[in-house]
């Protein structure tokens, strides 16, 4: 098993009367880790409840405390596994924490949406909360043992197959074919039981529109247009869709005024690269592709939030579009610190802050990172 980062951080918070709440998508990696958490303590003391099973959700479902404990019965740690499928999850784990503050509980969850829809006002006070992204650099790295001689290699591969565990220890013949399992079975899955039966058809369309526009600014207008729906529609279904850990946004700074937010202007990126070329069928080695630009600012702005994730601190995220020319792909906002970057597969040695970026925000430094300086950025 490759080693989590997360890990370290999840047993810190074990044993102090909360539930811990692990979010991500499918075939990334929950099942596995919580059961090594599991693992710590003696089989007596260990229950794994599998919410998929229609059984386990009728167990789970709030009757009375009476009726919980006999699920759990001498159980001391326990993995509720995809939760949001049980009706009342949230007040299912209230009466557990408040009843038995001294449990370890561990539920997942690969929709965001439900699962913070149904525990975060039963268990206000009484959680943590984890997401578990694809494998970053770093572990890979670490579990491989890889020189920086050889990352090149690594990052070529990342950025035509993803980072999701099955696939990152697999041939790449045998990785072709996983990645189209994944994308046909379980990319769609959470997110189809969300939307109405009549706009299903819908969905395959916008996720290839929007994979082919990695690295640009993304106009629901357009791709309302584009698919024959009202813009509500693209809004709402792309919320879906970032609540299943299938994408996720940066909003546009105006450029106008430091700080200032666009409501129209947005960049949409995938979690897994993967994923996204396994759905427009483009898994082409980087020399024979037009779009090793794009996928490598997707790559970073990743490697970036994972890194973030692990470290529990998320600052504000955006990009920034000049009026009249000019881009900084990802802008930070720490404590009123804002930092500047831009993403290059190679050194661009002509690159400069853009002039009007540089009077909004004088204070900002513009990195650029290249494939060279990746793993010094993220450390």
């Amino acid at each position: 098993m490759i080693e989590r980062t997360i890990e370290n951080h999840i047993c810190n918070k074990l044993g102090k009367g909360r539930v811990i709440v692990l979010y991500g998508p499918r075939r990334v990696g929950k099942t596995t880790l919580t059961r090594k958490l599991l693992e710590q303590v003696s089989k007596s003391e260990q229950l794994y409840l599998n919410c998929d099973e229609l059984a386990t959700q009728e167990a789970l479902k709030p009757t009375s405390l009476a009726s919980l404990e006999r699920v759990i019965g001498h159980a001391k740690r326990i993995v509720i596994d995809e939760a949001q499928r049980v009706v009342n999850i949230g007040l299912t784990l209230k009466i557990l924490v408040d009843a038995r503050p001294e449990l370890d509980i561990i539920a997942t969850g690969s929709s965001s949406f439900e699962l913070a829809d149904k525990v975060k006002e039963p268990l206000t006070g009484r959680s943590y909360e984890f997401h578990l992204s694809p494998l970053s650099v770093d572990e890979i790295k670490n579990h491989f043992d890889y020189s920086n001689l050889q990352m090149e290699t690594l990052y070529e591969r990342l950025l035509r197959y993803g980072s999701y565990p099955g696939i990152v220890l697999e041939n790449d013949e045998t990785a072709e074919e996983e990645l189209k399992i994944i994308a046909e079975r379980y990319v769609y899955k959470d997110t189809l039981e969300l939307v109405e039966l009549r706009q299903r058809q819908l969905l395959p369309s916008l996720l290839q529109q929007l994979a082919l526009q990695i690295g640009q600014e993304t106009s629901y207008h357009e791709l309302g247009n584009l698919l024959g729906v009202k813009l509500e529609t693209i809004e709402r279904y792309i919320t879906l869709l970032e609540s299943a850990f299938i994408i996720h946004r940066l909003p546009a700074l105006t450029g106008i005024k430091q700080g200032s937010l666009s409501n129209r202007k947005r960049k949409v990126y995938f979690y897994d690269l993967g994923i996204r070329n396994a759905l427009i069928q483009s898994l082409q080695p980087l020399s024979m592709r037009a779009d090793r630009e794009a996928l490598w600012e997707n790559f970073c702005v990743n490697e970036r939030l994972k890194q973030q994730q692990a470290a529990g601190n998320i600052p504000e995220r955006y990009y920034w579009r000049g009026i009249n020319g000019g881009k900084v792909d990802l802008v930070e906002k720490n404590n009123n610190n804002w930092q500047a970057y831009g993403f290059s597969w190679e050194e661009d040695k002509k690159s400069s802050v853009p002039k009007y970026f540089s009077q909004t925000y004088p204070d900002a430094k513009l990195e650029q990172i290249h494939h060279q300086n990746l793993l010094t950025w993220l450390e």
